[in-house]
């Protein structure tokens, strides 16, 4: 595959979970009175957020190709730091454990 065909794929699945995050995050603000369904949307939002992590931290830590979030020249040194790629991928571990924890928006506790 070429380049392109990479960077292709790669905003094919960022650009979605970009955009699903987004929403996710600014819909409790035009929900009102309704805690129950911002608690479930603070979950998937939490879940959405762990799973775009976990895939920038992969795709940046192990492959060469496009990111938006690093320099678009490819790098062809061997001493790149991957350590703060690995950081985002831990953060997107977390973000799924807590979210399967129950745990979405901070300071929204799960309805009675």
């Amino acid at each position: 595959m070429e380049t392109s065909e990479f960077k292709k794929i790669y905003l094919l699945i960022n650009i979605p979970l970009i955009l699903i995050c987004f929403i996710l995050f600014v819909m409790p603000f035009f929900i009102i009175g309704k805690r129950t369904e911002i608690y479930y949307i603070g979950i998937i939002f939490r879940a959405t957020l762990g799973i775009w992590c976990i895939f920038n931290g992969i795709w940046n830590a192990f492959t060469d190709y496009y990111s938006i979030l690093k320099n678009n020249r490819f790098q062809k040194n061997n001493d790149t730091p991957k350590w703060k790629w690995l950081v985002l991928l831990f953060l997107g571990i977390g973000c799924i454990i807590t979210a399967y924890m129950g745990y979405g928006f901070n300071s929204i506790t799960k309805p009675i």
